[in-house]
């Protein structure tokens, strides 16, 4: 988990530098980007997605198991909160694996 919030740390220090660059090209001082910089940001923001999508797709079911004990209207608006903050993110929701899906259909039958 250290290793995941560590790629999260490094992927906002990078943004924040990243937009400093920015600020100074727009208020005229016009400084590039060295090559370095946008190599490290596009290497720390793989590295980020990479990292929220291994975490979402660990944390997602247990949500769900979360969620479906709630009352409908929390639930309604926890479910509502967690896809516009993972949207947010950009980090896209798993894909359900078959093996699963198929054990549980032979359970309930």
């Amino acid at each position: 988990m250290t290793a995941v919030l560590d790629q999260v740390k490094n992927v906002a220090y990078t943004g924040v530098g990243v937009n400093l660059v920015v600020t100074d090209a727009i208020i005229g001082r016009e400084v590039p980007a060295p090559k370095a910089v946008t190599e490290h940001a596009a290497t720390a923001r793989a590295k980020g997605t990479e990292a929220l999508t291994g975490l979402r797709g660990r944390t997602e079911p247990l949500a769900a198991k979360v969620v479906e004990r709630l009352p409908e209207q929390v639930a309604d608006a926890v479910d509502t909160g967690r896809k516009a903050a993972w949207g947010f993110l950009g980090i896209d929701a798993p894909k359900p694996t078959a093996p699963k899906a198929a054990k549980k259909a032979t359970k309930k039958a």
